[in-house]
């Protein structure tokens, strides 16, 4: 349990990595951020299907709570929080309200929660799947907060106000996995299920959109290079002795 706990409040740390980075000087970073959200795309659809899926589909009905993930995150997202890009939020006539800001926090706070859910389940089924699982999450955690921390100012709050609200996401992180760890054991692989769901539909329906508004045959190539990623860190924690 500490092992997944530590790797937790390391993701943790990224998504108030990424608030700090739009608080301070996000214009210098902006480039390099879609490359970071291109490969992890990559990255979490791999990890979805060649390992997520895989672990859970032993359990009766596995695919349902995939689908239950998957559509109710994009459930809450339509009926509760405003609409929000992985990268520079540029809409900004879109986050006049104070308000929508904290409601960007809700609605990325489902992700973060099953952030934490995936790398405490992955770690059940085994080390090597659990550490996949939280180098998916990471990848993605920076922009997460870039993202968190860029609708917080767009709709007038302040930089405390921006990291606070980073720190938020990681903290939820944390809690998905004490919740698992306490909660879910048993249960592990229908959580997982439900991860998967929640996974794929924050790389392809909130990451892959992204990548392709900027377009580009370079973030074309870096979505490829984090599958690529994914195969030689399987391959590799496989030569370590994980599972």
């Amino acid at each position: 349990m500490l092992a997944y706990l530590a790797l937790a409040a390391v993701a943790a740390a990224a998504d108030v990595a990424g608030a700090v980075l739009v608080t301070s000087a996000h214009e210098r970073h902006r480039v390099p951020l879609r490359y970071f959200v291109a490969g992890g795309a990559g990255f979490m659809l791999a990890a979805a299907f060649v390992r997520m899926l895989p672990e859970s589909t032993h359990v009766p009905h596995a695919f349902l709570f995939v689908l239950i993930g998957y559509f109710g995150v994009h459930l809450f997202e339509h009926t509760v929080a405003p609409h929000f890009h992985f990268g520079e939020e540029t809409h900004r006539e879109a986050l006049l309200r104070p308000s929508a800001g904290w409601l960007a926090v809700v609605g990325l706070g489902v992700h973060t929660l099953f952030d934490g859910v995936a790398i405490a389940a992955g770690f059940l089924v085994s080390p090597a799947l659990g550490v996949l699982l939280f180098v998916a999450v990471l990848l993605h955690k920076v922009p997460e907060g870039f993202t968190i921390a860029s609708i917080m100012l767009a709709g007038g709050h302040s930089r405390g106000a921006a990291l606070a609200a980073g720190a938020a996401l990681g903290g939820l992180t944390i809690a998905g996995a004490v919740l698992t760890g306490l909660f879910a054991a048993q249960q592990v692989a229908y959580a997982l299920a439900v991860s998967a769901g929640v996974t794929i539909y924050v790389a392809a329906s909130d990451l892959i959109p992204e990548v392709n508004r900027e377009g580009g045959p370079a973030l074309g190539w870096t979505v490829f290079g984090g599958l690529l990623f994914f195969v030689v860190a399987d391959w590799l924690l496989a030569e370590l002795g994980g599972h």
